[in-house]
């Protein structure tokens, strides 16, 4: 029969805690549902009162890139996630069918915001 030594030897912590052990995995190797932690991130994504709407597209964008959503449910996606004052000016305007659009009407929204 083999006999182990465990002289010396220190069990590392990641063993013990499946939360440790994931979290070493997704440093090392990335996360397991790139697409799903796309989408995820993409729903919680919020423009927040006090930055420019330049900020908010940038991360969306690269979000967007990461999912296979549609051009409507990004259009939709990309509204809900606006500062408030920007969507209460956007009664003053027609608004948008596609998400370009969208970006442009609402950066020309915050541009005078900010002016």
């Amino acid at each position: 029969m083999l006999q182990t030594c465990t002289i010396g030897s220190i069990e590392p912590i990641w063993l013990s805690d499946l939360n440790l052990f994931i979290q070493g995995l997704e440093t090392n190797f990335g996360t397991y549902d790139p697409v799903g932690e796309a989408e995820a991130k993409l729903k919680g994504l919020h423009m927040h009162e006090s930055h420019q709407a330049t900020k908010y597209f940038i991360k969306f964008q690269q979000l967007a890139t990461c999912v296979q959503w549609g051009e409507a449910a990004l259009c939709r996606q990309a509204y809900n996630g606006l500062a408030k004052r920007i969507k209460d000016n956007m009664v003053h305007h027609e608004k948008p069918n596609t998400l370009s659009g969208l970006q442009k009407l609402i950066q020309a929204i915050d541009a005078r915001y900010w002016e």
